[in-house]
């Protein structure tokens, strides 16, 4: 869980007057720029001075999860319960509690807690982070106390508190403890979060009979996925006690619903049972298969081919492929692998059956590095199958290699290969596309128009129908025909005004980027959801990401069926930080046939932290608008977003990466935690982009291809002989993810100058 300060937990007291230095951090405080805040109190001495000094400085270390240095500060000092009431009290209890000091936490928030009135709204937030340090500390006493003083109108909270608790790995097994925690959850969501916790309690203490009462009760209460799951749970252990005919009722209906985990526990559970009929087996394959348990996909899909009648050669042709490939990860079974795809292709099989068949095939040969084999195969699908997905991307493959070592006729062969043989798939699009900017980069620009209008010809609406556009335009303006040229870029610009394409082509007129937009009328805010961005709050305080998120949900669902009421929603939730939810709101209505208005285009770029945003750029000499476009594609301005491959916070900085930014330009002491706070990861984001400006001579694609895929893929490709025309760069960037990263950045640019430009 992460941790920060609240405002609504710690009050925003402050002394009347301040000297200077106290003024100016103050000032960057009300921004979120804590560590430049640390960094000007630090230099005037504030650690030494007095107790008002002392605890402004504290809240910016604070600010930027410093926590040491907070306990540091204030940690032993007299003054603690009296200077501007109390609030250091509620700063030490949150270093503390960071630092996992639970009983010393414990005791700075029951002495703040000791100090508000029964009505002050900041009691039960703190009631709830009172109850996980006194858990932590193993007093559960205290902490079910706590959860029982969080005053009755916060109900949700004392739930989600208690699903913390009772989730916590030294309850889990603790039957007893987890009832009496289930006893003060009461919110309903809170309540299904938690439907398998008692059962698993008992599982884990070996009380398989307990368990399986506690998951038929769930049986009686959950619904959806949770009831097959719940019945995959009571039909595995009427298995394990030997009740096969109730097991076998319940397994089926567990693997027929419920989340492909779940589905996949229980097929194996029926495969191994035996007396499984040819559909059925088929089917349960089918699961087993996509669940990712291949042995037990491969022992259903060999009791199908023992009861079809004509054996293997019978069965439908997806499930003997999906035999024959899992039979080739198995070393015993490669010939007779080898031997069921020889069949399968000898049946004649359509283009979709019969590439994948070579596919599995050719990835067998490759395992076993028999290349020559690879290579007939090959040969194989582009003659037999010339129209399938797997023949496309070997055409691709070709026409792509031609193209980087400089065989442009050989690339361009290929390329027409592909749109001739398979024109409706993607690869299609992209190889003529290809083949246009080809013409272009040799001058023949007519030629290259002509390709560019064939696929719109064809294909008018088709994914790539504004790449198309833009391109035929540019070539008409370079053949002197400005007329077509502005005929394209006005269809674009009239269609989808928000893209990459019409920020482009409006630079290509000369003109200034622009979107006609309404402001978007405003409508009052039900109470409803008034009192649930109240609940959101309360437990976003209280540390309760869960709850929080559960909370949104709700809010979500019921705002669902008016778009007045779910912008507002959408908006509230951006400002909020909760901004990865409010731009998918914003999406929901504009993809339900929302007409693009300002407040909507807000809604799906909006540009928290603008100061903050506004103060690093200036620092680092950047433009404040390409950091915000920067960060909109990163990380939506969500703050403390992670990504699968660990990269963190608005600007994705990897920890590494930013521990070795850090030595340089600080912050120090740096922590991997520092980077989920706006502050640090727009100075050590900021600071990376900096370097790739500079080394990349301001070439913006180049920059941002070094941002994305790294400096060492950009710099191979800064070699393209399009490395001098960007927009020209940019489509031939060979990676699909860095190449629509390079545009969407680019669009966001253009969008932010016109939304938050004149600000």
């Amino acid at each position: 869980m992460a941790l920060s300060v609240s405002p609504v937990l710690i009050g925003q007291a402050e002394p009347a007057a301040h000297p200077p230095a106290a003024d100016e951090a103050l000032d960057e405080i009300s921004v979120g720029r804590f560590w430049h805040a640390a960094r000007i109190l630090r230099k005037e001495g504030a650690e030494r001075g007095s107790p008002d000094r002392v605890l402004l400085l504290a809240r910016a270390e604070a600010g930027w999860r410093n926590w040491s240095a907070v306990v540091d500060l204030l940690d032993g000092r007299p003054w603690l319960p009296v200077q501007d009431g109390g609030e250091g009290l509620v700063l030490l209890g949150h270093a503390l509690e960071a630092e996992g000091r639970w009983p010393a936490a414990a005791e700075r928030y029951e002495d703040f807690l000791g100090r508000l009135s029964e009505e002050d709204t900041r009691r039960s937030a703190l009631l709830a982070r009172l109850a996980r340090v006194r858990a932590g500390a193993g007093n559960m006493a205290g902490a079910l106390e706590a959860l029982d003083a969080i005053p009755s109108r916060d109900v949700t909270v004392r739930s989600w508190a208690a699903v913390e608790l009772a989730e916590s790995p030294s309850q889990r097994a603790d039957t007893s403890t987890l009832l009496r925690l289930h006893e003060r959850i009461v919110d309903a969501q809170a309540r299904a979060a938690t439907w398998r916790q008692v059962p698993d309690a008992r599982l884990a203490a070996h009380d398989s009979l307990g368990a399986e009462r506690g998951f038929r009760d769930a049986l009686a209460t959950v619904r959806g996925d949770r009831r097959a799951e719940a019945s995959a749970e009571v039909g595995l252990l009427a298995l394990a006690r030997g009740d096969t005919a109730e097991a076998r009722e319940l397994l089926g209906n567990g693997a027929t619903h419920g989340s492909l985990t779940s589905r996949g526990r229980a097929a194996a559970a029926l495969i191994g049972m035996g007396g499984i009929g040819l559909e059925t087996s088929l089917d349960l394959g089918s699961i087993l298969d996509r669940s990712g348990d291949g042995a037990s996909a491969l022992r259903a899909y060999d009791r199908a081919a023992r009861l079809a009648p004509g054996g293997a050669a019978e069965l439908p042709g997806w499930a003997r492929l999906a035999r024959a490939r899992l039979m080739a990860t198995v070393r015993v079974r490669q010939d007779e692998a080898v031997e069921e795809f020889r069949a399968i292709h000898a049946s004649s099989p359509g283009d979709a059956l019969g590439g994948r068949n070579l596919e599995a095939w050719m990835a067998l040969r490759r395992r076993q590095g028999r290349t020559g084999d690879v290579s007939t195969l090959r040969g194989w699908l582009l003659d037999r199958f010339p129209g399938s997905p797997q023949a496309a991307e070997v055409l691709w493959e070709r026409g792509s290699s031609a193209e980087s070592r400089g065989d442009l006729d050989g690339a361009l062969t290929e390329y027409s290969r592909l749109a001739a043989a398979a024109p409706s798939l993607a690869r299609s699009g992209q190889a003529r596309m290809r083949a246009g900017q080809i013409h272009f980069g040799e001058g023949r620009f007519n030629e290259a128009a002509e390709v560019y209008e064939a696929y719109l010809s064809d294909f008018p609406d088709g994914r790539r129908w504004e790449e198309a556009s833009y391109w035929a335009a540019r070539a008409r303006l370079e053949a002197g025909d400005s007329a077509a040229t502005r005929r394209w870029i006005e269809n674009i610009r009239a269609r989808e005004p928000v893209s990459y394409y019409a920020v482009m082509g409006s630079a290509l007129l000369g003109e200034s980027y622009h979107v006609e937009l309404s402001t978007g009328a405003r409508s009052e805010v039900p109470g409803w959801l008034t009192e649930g961005l109240r609940r959101l709050d309360l437990l976003a305080d209280a540390g309760l990401e869960r709850g929080a998120a559960a909370e949104e949900s709700r809010l979500i669902g019921r705002a669902k069926g008016s778009s007045s009421v779910t912008l507002a929603l959408a908006e509230a939730l951006i400002g909020r930080g909760r901004t990865v939810a409010g731009i998918n709101l914003g999406w929901g209505l504009r993809n339900g046939g929302r007409t693009w208005d300002r407040r909507l285009v807000q809604v799906v770029y909006p540009f928290p932290y603008r100061e903050l945003v506004r103060r690093e750029a200036e620092e680092w000499g950047v433009d404040p608008i390409m950091l915000a476009a920067l960060i909109r594609q990163e990380s939506a301005f969500e703050a403390d977003i992670v990504s699968t491959a660990g990269a963190v916070g608005l600007m994705q900085v990897m920890p590494s990466t930013g521990r070795e930014l850090a030595q340089a330009y600080g912050p120090a002491p740096f922590a991997a935690a520092s980077l989920r706070t706006p502050e640090v990861n727009l100075h050590l984001g900021a600071a990376f982009f900096v370097q790739m400006n500079g080394r990349y001579d301001g070439m913006l694609p180049l920059v941002l291809s070094a941002y994305n895929a790294g400096p060492t893929r950009a710099t191979r490709w800064r070699r393209f002989p399009e490395a001098s025309d960007p927009v020209r760069f940019t489509e031939r960037i060979p990676i699909d993810e860095t190449r629509g990263y390079v545009k969407n950045v680019r669009r966001n640019f253009g969008l932010y100058q016109v939304l938050y430009g004149q600000q």
